[in-house]
C-alpha cells in the first residue's frame, strides 16, 4: 500500500499544474504568501521538496557545493534560491520562477488577484515589496552574525535574543505605523489594500507578514508587541483571516505551524 501510495505521489507531481518547489522545513518558512494565494483562490498544488545537493532546482544553493555547479541547467528558467512556483498550464507556456514579487504578482495574473489599473499596480507593487523588506528585516534580528542560509538561529542564539527585542521595541514599531498608514487610506481597514475594488498579491504578503509578527513577537520576552500594534492593522489583519477559504485552510493539516524563531 505504501510504495502504491507513493506511486500515486509521484504521479501527482509530476502532472500537477501549480508547484511550489521548496526544500523541506517542518515550518512555514518563505512559501506562505503563495500558498495563501493558492488556498484563497481553492485551486489544488503541490509542494516538491528538494534536498540540497547537487540536484536542487537553486543556482545558489548550488554554488555551496562548488562553482562550477551553478552552470547545471536543470530547470525551465534558472531562478537563484528558493521558493519558487512552477507552473504547468494545459494551453499555454510553463512558467518557473522565484522571488515573492515575481511569484505572488504572476499568480494574482493567472488567478484573479491582478490590480486593475497601472496606479493600483505601482501600489500593490509597492506595498508587496515593502511587506517583503520588513519580513527580511526581521528575519535578520534573529541572525545578526550569519545571516545566510547557513546561519542557524540556534548558532546565535544569545545576540539574537537581544538584537530580537531591540528590534521589535524600535524599528518594527516604526514598519507597523507605516503599514496602518496604508491600510487606513479611504473608508477604514476592512478592505483591499492597494485601493481597488478586490483583493491582490499585495494583501496577501501584507497579510501575511502581519501573521507572522503577531506570532513571533506578542508574549512577555517582547512585551507583547502585536497587543500594542496600531489597532487598524489588527482590525485589516482580522478582515483577511475571515476570507472563508483561508479559514478553511488555517484549520487543515495543510497549514505548517510557525519555527518560533525569525517570523518564520
Amino acid at each position: 500500500l505504501k510504495s502504491r501510495l507513493s506511486l500515486r505521489h509521484r504521479l501527482v507531481m509530476e502532472t500537477a499544474e501549480w508547484t511550489i518547489v521548496h526544500v523541506e522545513r517542518p515550518w512555514k518558512g518563505r512559501t506562505e504568501p503563495m500558498k495563501l494565494l493558492l488556498e484563497d483562490a481553492g485551486v489544488t498544488y503541490v509542494v516538491r521538496c528538494e534536498e540540497p545537493g547537487p540536484a536542487i532546482s537553486f543556482d545558489l544553493w548550488r554554488g555551496y557545493l562548488s562553482e562550477d555547479a551553478i552552470t547545471v541547467d536543470s530547470t525551465p528558467f534558472p531562478v537563484p534560491y528558493p521558493p519558487a512556483i512552477w507552473h504547468r498550464p494545459h494551453d499555454g507556456e510553463e512558467v518557473f520562477v522565484n522571488t515573492q514579487i515575481a511569484s505572488l504578482r504572476y499568480l494574482g495574473q493567472c488567478l484573479g488577484y491582478a490590480p486593475a489599473s497601472a496606479a493600483e499596480g505601482a501600489r500593490a507593487d509597492q506595498i508587496a515589496q515593502t511587506a517583503v523588506d520588513y519580513w527580511a528585516e526581521g528575519r535578520t534580528a534573529f541572525h545578526p552574525l550569519d545571516n545566510s542560509h547557513l546561519g542557524s538561529y540556534s548558532s546565535q542564539k544569545d545576540a539574537a535574543h537581544k538584537s530580537s527585542k531591540e528590534w521589535s521595541a524600535t524599528r518594527m514599531r516604526f514598519w507597523l505605523r507605516h503599514f496602518e498608514k496604508i491600510v487606513l487610506r479611504g473608508a477604514g481597514p476592512r478592505k483591499p489594500v492597494a485601493g481597488g475594488a478586490s483583493v491582490t498579491y499585495a494583501d496577501f504578503l501584507l497579510f501575511h507578514v502581519l501573521d507572522a509578527t503577531e506570532a513571533q513577537f506578542n508574549d512577555e520576552h517582547f512585551s507583547r508587541a502585536w497587543d500594542a500594534a496600531p489597532e487598524g492593522l489588527k482590525a485589516y489583519k482580522e478582515w483577511m483571516a475571515c476570507r472563508p477559504k483561508l479559514e478553511a485552510y488555517f484549520s487543515s493539516d495543510r497549514r505548517k505551524p510557525w519555527a518560533g524563531d525569525s517570523m518564520m
